[in-house]
């Protein structure tokens, strides 16, 4: 009977083993998959305030820093000239806007726009102009007297 009840206990000793191993290699496949961020919502948009491109275009637009306003969202692919690129990606979008003037009402914003990798930093995609301030909502506005 002694040998039963010995055997039974290492028979669960095993099991719980190989479970635990099992999970250990689970968590660790699960864990290589998914890349770690490393670059932040902030230093992406210093990576895209030192571009070239986009220090032109602020150095030329961007004269009122009180108008001025600055937004990052983790994005899953972007598109560009209407197609998506690495849409299975995930990017920081950038967005840097000023006002070019504080009066009430629907204005125009200069803009700079990007797409940042938070795994390496690198730019996927950055453009720049001026939109009316409708394509954008409420919170990016700088003013209070946005809308």
């Amino acid at each position: 009977m002694t040998r039963h009840v010995f055997a039974n206990v290492a028979g669960v000793i095993i099991l719980i083993s190989v479970i635990i191993t099992v999970s250990a290699c689970i968590d660790f496949t699960d864990q290589q998959s998914e890349p770690q961020i490393k670059v932040n919502a902030s230093q992406a948009i210093e990576i895209v305030k030192l571009d070239p491109v986009a220090m032109e275009y602020m150095s030329g637009n961007f004269k009122r820093p009180d108008l001025r306003g600055n937004k990052t969202t983790l994005v899953q692919g972007f598109e560009t000239n209407n197609s998506a690129l690495q849409e299975d990606e995930t990017y920081w979008k950038v967005e840097m806007m000023e006002r070019n003037c504080a009066c009430s009402g629907i204005k125009s914003l200069y803009v700079v726009e990007s797409y940042v990798s938070p795994y390496t930093g690198e730019i996927a995609n950055l453009t720049t102009g001026m939109v009316s301030e409708s394509l954008y909502e409420k919170e990016t506005c700088a003013s209070t007297t946005c809308h």
